[in-house]
């Protein structure tokens, strides 16, 4: 095994051979023409963005965990509304947007980022304050539902793929550092918008998110800098290169997988409790505890990604979710266990948001991350149309143990998700292998230069993708 495949800035720059001729230097030469603020600088100013964005963005949205329990408990619409219905409005609200996020790419390509982030706060904003005006179910799902759902997604895919341009050996690190935002932001929401709703009414918790977030949004767009032009980032709808990689479409469902428990949990836990016989608030308090959890969970993630692999941190976490959700949720008869509960699972459930950018940028290389981020976004979008609709669905019994099948479910997709990891993981070790014996091969005849190996095509015999997944301290990936 080659010292440089353990690595990181030589395995990233390794990469780059595999997309153009023009880009086939050699690792040395890379290395020493890198930019000097790699792995410091202006990038800590980028994660401290990327923090408040997604603070206002994914950590508000958390926040409808508050509103769910409310209009279910409350009857705040009409008393025939559904528990199913309710749920309808938060998935459409985590996961419509993601849907359109290559055409999302597409347009941050033509307005720039700043841009994009810009336009999304300001949907977003609309989104609150006309939903604090809804006196119908169908103008609720509009606004909260649909309109927060875009407003999120402009916002926040843009900001997906800031941090890894700027980082490379500390660039799982600083990924989590800033995803750290949206949990804390869940926490944050999640105490004071059920503090709002008690003293004033729901109604002005969604004007206070509303305004609360269109300033924190322009204040990190406007600290935003990018490096697309130095890493030739593309910012196409579709690549069809990229679909039809294996490793990809491996990726894709474990986006997809984990983001049907990522929902589930968020969402569920708080209404869980109150079934429990435990008043609303205590709800709340169990919800915002598993975004504590997911705010130690995120940099230790990110912090053990950067010295032993993302994909094996983010095997091992989804592991330990599924042992934790399928043995002690279906088990939780008290308050205090679903407090320990709800810490456990957000140590290890939000990992997904820590790793994800980082290993998009492994797999396709740093030019095509935007796209691939973007069209794996659209799996995830999907989950999370879904995942609450299913998670609520699935609820019946007696109310201390309606959540069984729900749990269940939870348990099943996030051990399919670890093990999905484990398998690209094989895939990345198998394929850079391939790689580098065909650079060996076309070097010894050709000494000039490093030669030209297209990665995303390479055929990577799956006994090589078995053996290297078994393969767990190889190498970091």
């Amino acid at each position: 095994m080659s010292s440089q495949a353990d690595d990181p800035v030589s395995s990233e720059m390794s990469q780059f051979s595999g997309f153009s001729e023009e880009k086939s230097k050699t690792v040395e030469e890379k290395t020493d023409n890198a930019p000097k603020d790699i792995d410091g600088g202006y990038g800590w100013v980028v994660v401290f963005a990327a923090f408040i964005i997604f603070f206002s963005t994914w950590g508000m949205n958390t926040g409808y965990a508050v509103y769910f329990a409310y209009y279910v408990n409350s009857n705040h619409f009409d008393s025939n509304i559904s528990l199913f219905q309710y749920s309808a409005v938060g998935g459409l609200s985590v996961g419509l947007g993601a849907c359109f996020a290559p055409v999302i790419n597409y347009t941050q390509g033509k307005l720039g980022t700043r841009q994009t982030i810009m336009l999304g706060g300001l949907i977003q904003f609309a989104a609150s304050i006309l939903a604090s005006f809804a006196v119908n179910y169908w103008q609720l799902a509009l606004t909260q539902g649909v309109l927060q759902s875009f407003g999120l997604a402009f916002a926040s895919i843009p900001t997906f793929t800031l941090i890894p341009q700027w980082f490379v050996k500390k660039r799982v690190l600083a990924n989590a550092i800033g995803a750290t935002g949206s949990c804390v932001g869940g926490v944050v929401f999640n105490l004071s918008l059920e503090k709002i709703i008690e003293v004033r009414s729901v109604n002005w918790a969604l004007r206070a998110q509303g305004i609360i977030t269109v300033f924190l949004i322009a204040l990190g767009a406007l600290l935003v800098k990018t490096k697309t032009k130095a890493h030739k980032i593309e910012f196409s709808i579709i690549d069809f290169q990229v679909i039809k990689n294996f490793g990809f479409l491996v990726f894709c469902f474990y986006s997809m997988t984990v983001m049907f428990g990522y929902v589930i949990v968020l969402y569920c836990l708080s209404d869980f409790t109150v079934s429990l016989g435990y008043t609303q608030s205590q709800g709340s308090i169990v919800s915002t505890i598993s975004q504590v959890g997911m705010c130690v969970g995120r940099p230790l993630a990110g912090y053990l990604s950067d010295r032993y692999g993302a994909c094996l941190i983010t095997a091992s976490a989804y592991i330990f979710a599924t042992i934790f959700t399928l043995a002690m949720w279906v088990n939780t008869k008290n308050y205090s266990t679903a407090l320990a509960l709800a810490f456990l699972l957000g140590l290890f459930i939000g990992t997904v948001f820590s790793t994800s950018a980082p290993i998009v940028a492994r797999l396709v290389g740093l030019p095509k991350m935007n796209i691939g981020f973007s069209m794996m976004l659209l799996f995830w979008g999907v989950a999370g149309i879904f995942s609450q609709l299913i998670g609520t669905s699935l609820t019946s019994g007696h109310s201390s143990t309606q959540y069984q099948h729900t749990a269940i479910f939870a348990g099943c997709v996030f051990f399919a998700s670890a093990i999905a990891i484990v398998i690209l993981r094989g895939y990345i070790i198998a394929r850079d292998e391939l790689a580098e014996q065909l650079r060996a091969e076309r070097n010894s005849n050709d000494e000039e230069k490093e030669s030209y190996v297209d990665i995303l095509n390479l055929k990577v015999p799956a006994s090589g993708i078995i053996k290297k997944s078994i393969a767990w301290y190889e190498r970091r990936i």
